[in-house]
C-alpha cells in the first residue's frame, strides 16, 4: 500500500516507549492489527498529494492501549516524518537522533511537518490525561530515546502544555468549547469520545 504509514511504526517503534502502566519505559511493538491502523491512517493517494483519509477510529475494549497509540501519533506528528516528501529512486536515507531509515524504491518518503499544532481533545481537560501523560513521560524520562529532543531541539515541556523547538505545540484542550472552533491544528486526537 502507497503509505507513510510503514517509516511511521518504524519511527514509533525505534523512538516512543510506553508511558503508563506495567509496560512503562519498555519500546513499543505493533503486531499486525496496530501496525495496520498506522498504514491506513497514512495511506496516499496515487500521486502523493494527499491522504486517503482525513480521520480515523480506533475502538477496542479497556486495556488495549488505545490512548498509547493516540500517544505515539502525536509525536510522530510532532517530530517525525508525517508528510509527504516525494517518492525514493532507492537508497535515499531518513535520519533523527542518530537513527537512520533506507527508503526502498518507490517508497513514500516522508519529512516533519512545518509548525505542528497539536490538540489532545476529551470531553473535560482531566480525560485528556491518558494521551498527554505518554507523550510527557517520552520527553521527560531521562532513558527514553526522545528525552533527548528537550535539549537537541529546544522542546520545553510542561505539565499543561508542550512546546516545540520549531514554533509548534502540543496542548491538552476539552473537545466542546466553543473557542477551539477554526484552530490551527495540523493534528488532533480525541479521547474518550464515548463520553
Amino acid at each position: 500500500m502507497n503509505s507513510l504509514g510503514w517509516l511511521g511504526v518504524w519511527w514509533i517503534e525505534t523512538f516512543v516507549v510506553h508511558g503508563r502502566g506495567g509496560a512503562q519505559g519498555s519500546k513499543i511493538r505493533y503486531g499486525d492489527e496496530y501496525t495496520g491502523f498506522v498504514v491506513d491512517c497514512y495511506a496516499l493517494e496515487p500521486d502523493g498529494s494527499r491522504r486517503l483519509y482525513d480521520s480515523a477510529f480506533l475502538s477496542r475494549p479497556k486495556g488495549t492501549d488505545k490512548s498509547g497509540v493516540a500517544a505515539a501519533l502525536v509525536l510522530l506528528e510532532a517530530f517525525g516524518p508525517a508528510r509527504f516528501a516525494g517518492y525514493a529512486k532507492g537508497g535515499e536515507t531518513y535520519t533523527f537522533l542518530g537513527q537512520t531509515y533506507t527508503y526502498q524504491a518507490g517508497e513514500p518518503m516522508g519529512k516533519p511537518v512545518k509548525n505542528p499544532v497539536i490538540k489532545i481533545m476529551a470531553t473535560e481537560e482531566g480525560q485528556t490525561g491518558n494521551v498527554f501523560d505518554n507523550v510527557y513521560y517520552n520527553l521527560t524520562d531521562e532513558d527514553a530515546p526522545l528525552f533527548a529532543l528537550k535539549a537537541a531541539y529546544g522542546v520545553d515541556v510542561g505539565k499543561t502544555r508542550i512546546l516545540l523547538g520549531n514554533g509548534g505545540s502540543i496542548t491538552p484542550s476539552t473537545a466542546g468549547s466553543a473557542s477551539k472552533d477554526g484552530g490551527l491544528e495540523t493534528f488532533a486526537v480525541f479521547d474518550e469520545t464515548h463520553l
